[in-house]
């Protein structure tokens, strides 16, 4: 062969790779990161492993929108909304049971953040989460939903379910809060869903200025599906299936706890999204009773969501459809509650 000829295909080589790492480098990923995390690696402190491959751009998850009719066309509807835009399920998995809200995002879906007075959650000079008016307030999601608070001029609340975290101290809502694009509250450290106005949703870890792109956004966490791989405790390095519990490396002082119940058959809750044809997005939320947090993830997973958050679990496990509890067990009162109403 000749000189010339080598360095021709040498050339091309080289043209190639050039090509793959712009097109790597610059692909969007739908998964936005705080600045607080793209600083810590920059700088070399300590992440997990799973959070720096995940940084990685997601491949696209085919048909999303097909699997999650397969998965509900072997689930019992309760109820459709909307032309479909708001769906309810139930669902035998193994021993238990899990029920799930389907909601479309598009203009006449409407996310909010709701408790049952208008309470404004926030942060302390400390940054501890506080009521504004120092007072305490949780409630039910049960009376939230029915609270004349909860009430929208020309909308209908059809599903609502206990999300955020709280304790004896900290009263409000432990994670981010954003209500109809105001920012009430920051902690890039704990995972959140967030909603934009152009229908769009994710699951990440998000600073205050990325929050102000968000209308809708709600704290909980852990992550329990991450790009299409479930979070499961029982392994400690990725596999082609799994990831690490807490794979986005969540500040939970109790995380213990977390593994206690995610591995036990406790009642759970989740969110979790996934893509629609034309860019708009779709979120399942959930409630579980009876099964494990990686037979809940997998099944979110099924229904083509590639990202999921959890919320308070065990007691604090709660919903209701169009104003009616759908566990027989007493409710807890909790700081606020997801909830999804439908424009008449």
């Amino acid at each position: 062969m000749s000189q010339r000829r080598v360095f021709q295909i040498a050339l091309g080589l080289l043209a190639g790779l050039g090509v793959y790492f712009l097109f790597t480098w610059f692909t969007p990923d739908a998964t936005v990161f705080s600045r607080y995390v793209l600083t810590a690696a920059m700088a070399g402190q300590p992440m997990t492993e799973g959070l720096v491959a995940h940084m990685l751009p997601r491949p696209a998850l085919p048909a999303a929108h097909e699997r999650l009719e397969a998965f509900n066309r072997e689930s019992a509807l309760q109820e459709r909304a909307g032309e479909g835009r708001v769906e309810f399920y139930r669902r035998g998995i193994g021993g238990g049971e899990l029920l799930y809200a389907v909601a479309r995002l598009d203009e006449r879906v409407h996310v909010e953040v709701i408790n049952a007075d208008g309470a404004v959650p926030g942060s302390d000079a400390s940054g501890d989460t506080i009521w504004l008016d120092g007072r305490r307030h949780l409630q039910p999601v049960v009376e939230m939903a029915s609270a004349p608070f909860a009430a929208r001029e020309g909308m209908e609340l059809l599903w609502a379910m206990a999300f955020g975290f709280h304790g004896a101290v900290r009263t409000s809502n432990e994670g981010s809060v954003v209500i109809n694009g105001v920012v009430h509250r920051v902690n890039p450290w704990r995972g959140a869903l967030c909603i934009t106005a152009d229908q769009r949703a994710m699951i990440g870890l998000f600073d205050a200025e990325e929050l102000r792109r968000c209308q809708q956004a709600v704290g909980g966490g852990p992550v329990i599906l991450w790009k299409g791989k479930i979070a499961n405790p029982a392994v400690d390095a990725e596999t082609s299936e799994f990831l690490p519990f807490n794979p986005l490396g969540e500040d939970f002082v109790q995380l213990d706890w977390r593994i206690t119940v995610y591995s036990g058959a406790y009642p759970k809750t989740a969110v979790c999204v996934g893509d629609l044809p034309g860019g708009r997005s779709f979120l399942v939320l959930a409630n579980s009773a009876g099964i494990t947090g990686v037979d809940l993830a997998r099944a979110l997973r099924d229904m083509g969501c590639h990202d999921a958050l959890g919320g308070d679990d065990d007691t604090s496990t709660q919903a209701v459809w169009r104003g009616q509890p759908l566990w027989p067990r007493p409710q807890r009162p909790v700081p606020d509650a997801i909830a999804v109403y439908l424009r008449r």
